[in-house]
Parts: C-alpha cells; sequence; structure tokens
C-alpha cells in the first residue's frame, strides 16, 4: 500500500532568498546557517525567519520576552528597547540589530 505525502515536511534552514546583505556576519550557530546582514531586515528575527531558523517569539500577538536568544558572540543595538531588558549575555531577537559579527543560539 503507498504511503500518503506528509503534510508537514520540516523546512531546513538556508540562505536568505534575494541579494547577500553587505553588513556584518550573523551566524545562527545551531542551525549552521552563516549569512551577511541586510539593512532592508527590521530585525535578527526577521533575518532569522526569512533563513527559516526556527526561533521563539509571541511579541506580535503582545507577549514581550518570548523571543530572548544566548548571544554567543558579538555587540546588538535594539531599534526599538523593551522597557525591560534581557539578562546579559541574551538579547531580544525581535526588536535588535548587528554592530558587529554576531553569533546567535539559535
Amino acid at each position: 500500500m503507498p504511503q500518503a505525502p506528509q503534510q508537514h515536511e520540516s523546512i531546513r534552514p538556508h540562505q536568505p532568498i534575494g541579494p547577500p546583505g553587505s553588513g556584518p556576519l550573523i551566524t545562527f550557530a545551531r542551525s549552521g546557517i552563516t549569512t551577511p546582514w541586510s539593512p532592508a531586515r527590521a530585525s535578527l528575527l526577521d533575518l532569522a525567519e526569512a533563513c527559516d531558523v526556527p526561533a521563539r517569539w509571541s511579541c506580535r500577538t503582545g507577549v514581550c520576552h518570548t523571543c530572548i536568544t544566548h548571544l554567543v558572540a558579538g555587540d546588538i543595538t535594539y531599534t526599538n528597547p523593551s522597557l525591560e531588558l534581557p539578562e546579559p549575555g541574551t538579547v531580544l531577537v525581535c526588536c535588535s540589530t548587528p554592530t558587529t559579527e554576531v553569533v546567535l543560539d539559535l
């Protein structure tokens, strides 16, 4: 008996579609993806989504701090800082952009 096709095949992380960015390299350590930052992206979360890198978030539904991610290396800046910043060594990927090369635990 033939098997039915799987309806929910997982998409593997990949380089974002379109021309590569010219900014600092962003590495998603768990996913094995390194890609140059593009200022066309709104945030590190936006870049992760463009690469299909699994990332937790609920900020768009009103639940802040769900996207906290361990910052392995590098420096970021907040485009829209939260009222309560995360602990040192972590970053809110939904509202941050890199100022140097960055390695995230994603």
